[in-house]
């Protein structure tokens, strides 16, 4: 399952794709390595390799630039969805490289296809009354997909309970009141 978010009143967040080359081309959707391979990946961070001597555990150095500064360890690596991700033999986890870091994702293997790209909030900040009831709708979500004109068929997820959906709209879960002034900020996530 992939997801992307969006944040209504702080503004909006996409997940993470791939976007321009570091110097040169972006490895493309399917590209793999296994260690100890001499071939690289390119990501818009730069050129990823793996080190020659693996470690007990049978992992190699993953390389950025050359560099193992920033790399961890995995036994291969490969490009799904325009997203980097690690192959750790010790853990038998998989990794993604998300924001310039590697986030543990789990043993399951990542699966190619058709996932929600981009969420768009709009309004993406609004005001709404003290006394509004419940059910009012404050903003329209529209889910862009990884497979251009793919239709959005998942749910959508809310991570404050003051919110909640009817359809493709974001609506009060319940009636508000003078106890509820102020800023709620609410992330919502698209899970296809």
């Amino acid at each position: 399952m992939y997801k992307s978010s969006a944040g209504l009143l702080a503004g909006l967040a996409l997940a993470g794709a791939t976007a321009m080359a570091w110097a040169g081309q972006v490895s493309h959707d399917g590209m793999a390595m296994q260690a100890p391979a001499s071939g690289k990946i390119t990501t818009a961070e730069g050129v990823w390799t793996f080190g020659a001597t693996a470690n007990a555990t049978g992992d190699y150095p993953v390389l950025l630039n050359g560099s193992a500064a920033n790399g961890g360890l995995a036994v291969s690596l490969q490009v799904t969805n325009g997203n980097l991700y690690a192959f750790a033999r010790s853990g038998g986890h998989y990794w993604i490289r998300f924001n310039r870091a590697w986030v543990d994702i789990g043993g399951a293997a990542p699966v190619e296809g058709t996932f929600a790209s981009k969420v768009i909030v709009t309004p993406n900040r609004t005001k709404t009354p003290d006394d509004a009831p419940a059910d009012r709708v404050i903003a329209t979500i529209k889910v862009t997909m990884s497979r251009s004109g793919a239709p959005f068929t998942g749910r959508l997820v809310s991570s404050n309970p003051l919110f909640t959906f009817r359809g493709m709209n974001v609506v009060l879960a319940r009636s508000l009141a003078r106890k509820d002034d102020g800023i709620h900020n609410l992330r919502i996530t698209a899970l296809q």
